[in-house]
């Protein structure tokens, strides 16, 4: 796994939001593992070789991607989300990321490290030759800048506090080398450590970090913001002068000499400007669209690649987040019903094709065929639904509509959502048993807004998931009435932060998993979400220009894929152009591709 991704999946250590159509009983107080690091995996490797990078690359080009809804900031730590995570991590460095093909640390900014006797002090080492793009070189007080802005109160950077405040302010041993010290025990203490982030403090020491969203003329990766024009296009400037070219690592990789995300809200709109040429990849999230119009021409004369892929990316979750602060969720007999009231099975046949698997847990990659053995897929049953309402005190009146106190059950679902087919065939089945609901259309910022400040009622949500699972920030009790914080829901259980608590302390990634399948248990008891469905593959469109890695994206990743591995083959775009020019068809790649060991 690249930085860029690091981002996304180690600092928040769980999950992050976005957007889809997608054991044995331990009750021991004390950790079951070492309690030790081990060691063999927290050496650095010198001199290797990213596996999947492509030998013989051809860097240059420019590479345009649909990006979806304009972003209110491209600052992920003051508006996360995937495309924000994305961008910034090709523009700002960690101290180490995670390999791309297993879970050991691999060197970012740092070069080596060393780990304390007691397992929470970490010592870093930045590469001498590590610099930002004014020349001026990466060091010890960039980290500790770093962890100064995200623990400031006055900066809205909450989300990414949870994490950092394990720990004490990262000590300069010298210019070139930060100690990192743990105040608390954690497995991931570690990972999180690693992943502090070098932010330019010649540059923004003084400025208000909250006002730094869409100007970043001092960086350190592989890019840096070319042309902005809000509310249409963001570029990426591939930088020349990158210092981390010289890290082996890093070869074949990053490879489009510009990168444009531009702004289409419109799914179809953007799937017919990719046809014209307008986008050179197309990622498709949305079931309709990949059965019913991705077989057209340019597809069919081989121009176009229609690939479904399927690898080891962590599975994640969606479904309607219930805010459990709101009384009239409180009792759980509520939500039992409304899990009875929504009809799965027919969206997923009638809207989606079959192309999901139902869920029934927050972590299904933990299990075989992705399905919790000890819980059921909730069907939909309104009879078992009423008795629930019923005997939870909900009455329906002479009107037909259910009641309790004089107050009528009505629900207001949150959506920025184009396509509201799915809300509108449950609102029916719950307008059947009397419950009166509606969709208030918002746009994704004043979405996100409301969420954080536990404006909402239900919302629908898909999370991605990490490939290192710390489940604190969105379940601990601690984090239920933090503002932007994960914990959407509120959730507040004491055996949910037992078990956290558990795991914590358990270095045993097996044990570790034992725990969280305990913890995805008690969930389901407490139902936070209405579970929906998830994929098991990504799908994509792209020009056949492109050399890809042998199984076109990464062990872990999708589309994110593109931007660090893909590159321009000039063969292949001169076969392609004289293709289109004489109407001719080329070969067809495989439809169907999975990532094999």
């Amino acid at each position: 796994m690249t930085f860029p991704n690091l981002l996304i999946y180690l600092f928040l250590g769980i999950l992050f939001s976005g957007c889809g159509d997608s054991s044995e009983s331990n009750n021991q107080d004390e950790p079951t593992g070492t309690g030790a690091l081990q060691e063999d995996v927290f050496q650095p490797s010198y001199g290797e070789r990213d596996p999947i990078a492509l030998e013989n690359t051809n860097p240059g080009g420019t590479f345009t991607t649909w990006g979806g809804s304009f972003p209110k900031s491209l600052n992920m730590f003051l508006d996360y989300n995937s495309f924000s995570a994305t961008v910034m991590g090709l523009l700002y460095e960690p101290l180490i990321s995670l390999h791309s093909t297993d879970n050991r640390p691999v060197g970012v900014l740092a070069e080596t490290w060393e780990i304390g006797e007691d397992g929470m002090t970490f010592t870093f080492k930045i590469r001498e030759d590590a610099a930002w793009s004014d020349g001026k070189p990466i060091t010890s007080a960039d980290i500790q800048f770093f962890y100064d802005v995200i623990l400031d109160p006055a900066n809205l950077t909450s989300l990414f506090r949870v994490s950092l405040k394990r720990f004490e302010r990262p000590v300069a041993l010298d210019e070139k080398t930060v100690q990192i010290k743990a105040n608390t025990k954690h497995w991931n203490n570690f990972y999180q450590a690693g992943n502090m982030v070098a932010f330019p403090s010649h540059l923004w020491k003084g400025m208000d970090f909250n006002k730094i969203n869409f100007d970043f003329p001092v960086v350190s990766g592989p890019y840096g913001i070319g042309e902005v024009k809000k509310g249409r296009s963001i570029s990426l400037q591939r930088r020349h002068d990158w210092w981390g070219r010289s890290n082996r690592y890093n070869s074949g990789k990053y490879n489009f000499g510009k990168i444009v995300y531009r702004s289409m809200t419109d799914r179809n709109k953007a799937l017919e400007a990719f046809k014209k040429g307008i986008f050179d990849a197309y990622p498709i999230y949305t079931s309709s669209i990949w059965m019913k119009q991705t077989e057209f021409e340019q597809v069919q004369k081989g121009w176009v690649v229609r690939q479904a892929v399927y690898n080891q990316e962590p599975k994640g979750y969606q479904g309607l987040a219930v805010n459990l602060r709101n009384p009239k969720f409180q009792d759980i007999r509520v939500r039992q019903a409304l899990g009875y009231l929504l009809n799965r099975e027919a969206m997923n046949e009638k809207f989606m094709y079959n192309q999901y698997f139902l869920l029934n847990s927050f972590y299904p990659d933990l299990y075989p065929d992705n399905t919790n053995p000890e819980r059921e897929v909730t069907p939909f049953n309104p009879e078992k639904a009423r008795k629930l309402l019923a005997d939870a005190g909900w009455t329906v009146n002479d009107l037909g509509k259910l009641e309790k106190d004089g107050k009528p059950f009505e629900i207001t679902f949150l959506s920025a959502a184009e396509d509201f087919r799915h809300l509108n065939l449950y609102i029916e089945d719950l307008k059947s048993v009397g419950i009166v609901a509606k969709i208030e259309k918002i746009n994704r910022s004043s979405l996100t807004k409301r969420i954080d400040s536990f404006d909402f009622e239900m919302f629908w949500t898909a999370w991605g998931a990490s490939r290192l699972r710390d489940p604190e920030s969105a379940w601990h009790s601690s984090t239920a009435d933090q503002k932007a914080s994960q914990n959407y829901t509120g959730v507040k259980d004491e055996e949910v932060d037992r078990l956290i608590e558990l795991q914590k302390a358990e270095y045993d990634m097996d044990k570790r998993i034992e725990i969280l399948k305990q913890i995805d248990n008690r969930l389901a008891e407490i139902i936070p979400y209405l579970f929906l469905w998830q994929a098991d593959h990504g799908r994509i469109l792209y020009w056949n220009k492109y050399r890809t890695p042998e199984y076109v994206f990464d062990k872990f990743g999708q589309e994110d894929s593109i931007i660090t591995y893909w590159s321009e083959d000039p063969e292949l775009v001169q076969t392609l152009d004289q293709a289109k020019k004489e109407n001719k068809s080329l070969a067809k790649k495989p439809f169907k591709v999975v990532y094999q060991e």
